[in-house]
């Protein structure tokens, strides 16, 4: 019987120096030979996606930008995008209370790194996209976004932030500092959806691994939500099995455990 398997990209598929463990790369390849369809289902844009490690894994698709963008089997079947008003209205939002950005797109992300002078990751993610980076000055009406994440700043009232950008969007707090905002009514477990559909897997049979607190819709609408061992805490109190952390085969050992492989 077909299942299919979420899986979180950052500190469930590969760790902060972007390692993929071997027992990962084994798990997956196991569960999709014994006919399971495995999907990256991650907050990142597609754009930020495009990396040869997870081009090697041969996933059967993706979810993408917490939900705004699904693809199967190399297939784009949904791709919710913000309007261009939207995005100047949050622009403008932002800049009025000192919250630098990083516009997240199928095809580019834009942001300055200059303005994340405390973010060391703003730095990687520059290097590490390459020419899919491009600066906001470049932003052009037609380019395609479909979410955005900013930074809180010492000058920030994040209140009057989201008492601009709450009517099309929501917001997910990671750690008091850094704020994903999604187009209102997508998550991670919204795209999960679109993929059960379209595939008309039951639903009990879903799966989904994550370890952070954008997972949270994802690890609680899947019929077995599995978190990793070193994840945030809440999570873990909110999933139906804890696996071990991604240093110790936390994928391998979840997918033992329920008899995937």
């Amino acid at each position: 019987m077909m299942n299919l398997i979420f899986l979180d990209i950052d500190m469930t598929i590969w760790d902060e120096r972007l390692r993929i463990p071997e027992s990962t790369v084994d798990a997956i390849r196991l569960a999709r030979a014994l006919g399971n369809k495995v999907f990256i289902n991650t907050g990142r844009s597609r754009s930020n996606t495009m990396y040869e490690a997870l081009d090697d894994l041969n996933m059967d698709g993706y979810v993408a930008a917490c939900g705004c963008y699904v693809e199967i089997g190399g297939e784009v079947i949904y791709n919710k995008l913000l309007t261009h008003d939207q995005v100047k209205q949050s622009l403008t939002a932002l800049k009025d209370e000192h919250m630098p950005v990083v516009l997240e797109g199928t095809e580019y992300c834009f942001f300055d790194p200059e303005d994340f002078p405390d973010d060391p990751f703003a730095a990687t993610l520059w290097e590490s996209l390459g020419d899919r980076a491009k600066r906001l000055d470049s932003l052009t009406y037609d380019d395609p976004i479909n979410k955005f994440s900013a930074d809180i700043t010492a000058e920030t009232d994040f209140d009057t932030v989201k008492d601009k950008l709450g009517g099309f969007l929501d917001s997910i707090n990671h750690n008091g500092i850094v704020v994903e905002f999604v187009p209102k009514g997508h998550s991670k477990a919204t795209g999960m959806e679109i993929v059960r559909k379209y595939l008309d897997a039951p639903a009990e049979n879903i799966y989904a691994v994550g370890d952070g607190i954008n997972d949270m819709e994802m690890i609680t609408a899947a019929a077995h939500g599995i978190a990793m061992g070193q994840g945030n805490p809440e999570l873990l109190m909110a999933s139906d099995y804890v696996t071990d952390s991604i240093y110790e085969d936390g994928i391998y050992k979840a997918f033992k455990h329920y008899k995937i492989i």
